[in-house]
């Protein structure tokens, strides 16, 4: 996940929300030219072409109505992985969100002319139990609970003998990957030392033997030769 927002903050993708750039439209001055602006956040301190944790608080409805715990980031999935459960917990908050699904500004930001309110929300849901503790707290980030697979206990029970009995394997093989310490690799260098040396002597000596029977042999037969000639 981090590599795939890396990507996406290097190679500086937009959003279809414009949460991370935004499209500056030209005049005739300057031939009608389009830029694109990077987002600023928090008070102008932080920009999305700097770093991707930048965050506002996300607004739904008219001005001023926040929803605790759920921020937008420089992505919609920065922005998530950001944001906690909070607002979830809280029946209010959530009937909040679902009255103002249908609000939207208009393109100069004013708010919308013909929404009105829902009196009955339109779907029920019910808010997170806050009475059984969890493992995580309503203030845990969703990218913590995304990294840790929203597990709230894991128990492992490892047995190996029901595993056979289910498999029924005929052979087992395995192997058995060591790595040699030190000491293992100083007897080994003595050893091959040693060996060598057996070896080498043993040829030498047998080499030098060999040779001078060769010798003794032809010097032999030459001195045979020359008395039967005289």
């Amino acid at each position: 996940m981090a590599a795939i927002d890396l990507i996406w903050q290097t190679n500086a993708f937009p959003t279809s929300f414009n949460t991370d750039w935004s499209i500056e439209y030209g005049n005739e001055s300057n031939d009608y030219l389009l830029r694109s602006i990077p987002r600023a956040f928090q008070n102008s301190t932080c920009t999305c072409v700097t770093s991707n944790q930048c965050r506002q608080p996300l607004r739904i409805g008219p001005p001023g109505l926040l929803l605790p715990g759920l921020v937008v980031g420089c992505s919609p999935m920065d922005g998530l992985r950001m944001s906690t459960l909070e607002c979830f917990f809280s029946s209010d908050c959530i009937n909040i969100i679902l009255n103002y699904l249908d609000y939207y500004t208009q393109i100069d930001g004013s708010p919308p002319t013909d929404f009105v309110p829902p009196v009955e929300p339109t779907l029920i849901v019910a808010a997170l139990n806050s009475s059984t503790p969890p493992r995580f707290s309503s203030d845990t980030p969703i990218g913590q609970l995304i990294d840790d697979l929203f597990i709230e206990e894991w128990l492992n029970t490892s047995t190996y003998e029901s595993y056979f009995a289910t498999c029924a394997p005929s052979t087992c093989q395995y192997q058995n990957a060591e790595t040699h310490n030190v000491w293992y690799v100083i007897t080994s260098l003595l050893g091959l030392y040693g060996g060598l040396t057996v070896t080498l002597r043993f040829i030498v000596w047998n080499s030098v033997q060999f040779y001078q029977k060769i010798k003794r042999r032809f010097h032999f037969r030459r001195i045979k030769v020359t008395i039967i000639n005289e």
